[in-house]
């Protein structure tokens, strides 16, 4: 387009208008027809034209890319000229007189060497034809067709292969840029297709790795995860889900079917109708479902099922997370269980220092009050205990220690405890600890434990009586303090120890009263009772 636009300029255009102009003034200035000048003018112009300006275009470096100088284009260029001076020879030096012959190898020049081939090709004939007219050989010298008009039959010969030329190496010139920019339209996309490539590869790799990361979450994870179909097919099962319906494989539970897994028939409906619901309402649920396992152990699973969708926003199927809430639930029966022993072991203590206070008698106030406080604070350490154990209870012995503490000596030789570990319930616990803060007592004050000399022994053993019941006899024996006498009146020890003693069936306290120590048999059933280690 660019070439055609410059031959249209330089070669027609730009000759027309000097042609024109020249000949007028020509007419005028020497009184001759400007028809006779015009076309000289014209040719002459349009010549130099399209042989000097292109070659000054490329002497500037506006018009082409400027020659790249290599050993293969010298060697080139040496053979063109070679090749030019051989023609030009034959066809302009008489040999064979037909300048044409000289269009093959512009041509040549102008595809090989493209636009500034053609550009110093033409440049090059015209110097060699120029030269041999000049000589006089040549067609545009010698022959007898051109005999008249020499002049003009070499300028319309220069015309003619210039614009072949130009016209050619254009062609080749944007053949090798259509090239080019193929080339580098294939390396941009062979470039865009590594690239995509490389990204697809990343991505697979990534989503390989999610996957994988996913499984392994799955079935690492404590919880049931699945995924089922349109027709409730099994998907994808973790490995809790498969172990739960007692299946060695996804492809197992495949083939066998997941009602067919289930260890009781009758557990698999309402999961069925779970899954129809999430189906149909395309909303998520929270539900209950209940299994039996591998162990036939019959486990409660609070479940979550949600719709699942493809990636064009159509359900495909449905995903669920089933917890296993089994021991939550009993932990919570558990709890409502405790909260409502606390609540009857409350009023059981607050009726047992109500009976304290009915029954005891004191001489003064600071007497009462020094007495229902430490009893109350015997109680409080008792209820502490059986607190701490989750009210399963209090041990005997240390119930006794507890109480016996204060009294002890440092080798401790004077008191002696002796029996099997005795776990007694709250109440029993809370009956047992006045009793022993009662006898303590009486023993600090009246008994061995007032005296340097006193031993206390109290020695205890269980019998069975039954499957579900013990007999728990125990034997509290002082001696080595002071002379004791019978008392004249039943004290308010002696009555907490009677009422407290006797409460349950089959229990009873006796008193003996020897002059060496008392001697105390209580012998108490117990409905429950554990060993401890």
């Amino acid at each position: 387009r660019n070439t055609a636009i410059f031959i249209a300029v330089a070669g027609i255009g730009m000759p027309l208008m000097s042609a024109t102009s020249g000949s007028y003034a020509l007419g005028l200035s020497y009184n001759k027809p400007w028809s006779v000048a015009w076309a000289r003018i014209f040719l002459g112009d349009a010549t130099g034209a399209m042989v000097a300006a292109p070659l000054g275009l490329l002497l500037l470096n506006a018009a082409a890319p400027r020659l790249h100088v290599s050993t293969r284009r010298l060697r080139e260029v040496s053979a063109l000229v070679i090749i030019f001076a051989i023609f030009a020879g034959i066809s302009l030096g008489g040999i064979v007189p037909f300048a044409y012959l000289m269009i093959p190898p512009l041509l040549w020049a102008s595809l090989s060497f493209r636009i500034p081939g053609a550009i110093v090709a033409i440049v090059a004939v015209t110097l060699f034809a120029a030269l041999f007219t000049l000589a006089g050989l040549g067609p545009f010298a010698r022959s007898l067709m051109y005999i008249h008009y020499q002049n003009e039959a070499l300028q319309l010969f220069l015309m003619v292969a210039a614009t072949a030329c130009l016209m050619m190496g254009a062609i080749a010139e944007e053949n090798r840029r259509g090239i080019r920019d193929l080339h580098a339209l294939n390396q941009t996309l062979e470039q865009r297709v590594a690239e995509r490539s490389a990204s697809l590869a990343a991505t697979e790799a990534q989503a390989k790795q999610t996957a994988n990361l996913l499984s392994a979450i799955g079935e690492a994870c404590p919880d049931l995860i699945y995924a089922k179909d349109l027709n409730y097919a099994v998907i994808y099962a973790n490995g809790a889900t498969l172990r739960v319906l007692n299946a060695k494989s996804l492809d197992e539970l495949k083939a066998a079917g997941e009602e067919r897994m289930y260890a009781r028939t009758d557990e698999f409906a309402p999961v069925h109708a779970n899954d129809e619901k999430v189906l149909m309402t395309r909303q998520t649920i929270v539900e209950e479902e209940v299994v039996t396992d591998e162990n036939d152990i019959r486990r409660v699973y609070r479940t979550t099922k949600s719709p699942l969708f493809d990636s064009e926003g159509e359900l495909a199927g449905l995903a669920g997370i089933s917890v296993d809430i089994s021991d939550l639930i009993k932990s919570q029966a558990r709890e409502k269980m405790l909260v409502r022993e606390v609540e009857h072991r409350g009023r059981n203590l607050l009726a047992v220092v109500q009976g304290i206070v009915a029954l005891m008698r004191a001489d003064t106030v600071n007497e009462m009050k020094d007495g229902l406080s430490k009893r109350i604070r015997a109680l409080a350490q008792t209820n502490a205990v059986v607190t701490e154990s989750n009210w399963v209870g209090a041990d005997l012995e240390g119930i006794l220690r507890t109480e016996l503490a204060p009294y002890k000596r440092d080798d401790s030789s004077h008191i002696h405890l002796s029996g099997p570990p005795v776990i007694l319930d709250p109440a029993t616990a809370q009956s047992a600890t006045l009793i022993a803060h009662e006898l303590t007592t009486n023993a600090a004050k009246y008994g061995s434990l007032s005296s340097a000399n006193g031993q206390l022994e109290v020695i205890w053993s269980l019998k069975d009586t039954s499957n579900t019941e013990q007999l728990l006899e125990l034997e509290w024996r002082e001696q080595g303090g002071p002379t004791v006498t019978p008392p004249s009146r039943q004290g308010f020890g002696t009555t907490i120890i009677g009422v407290f003693g006797q409460e349950k069936a089959g229990s009873s306290v006796d008193f003996e009263w020897a002059a060496d120590g008392l001697r105390l048999s209580l012998k108490l059933p117990l409905a429950i009772s554990k060993t401890a280690a």
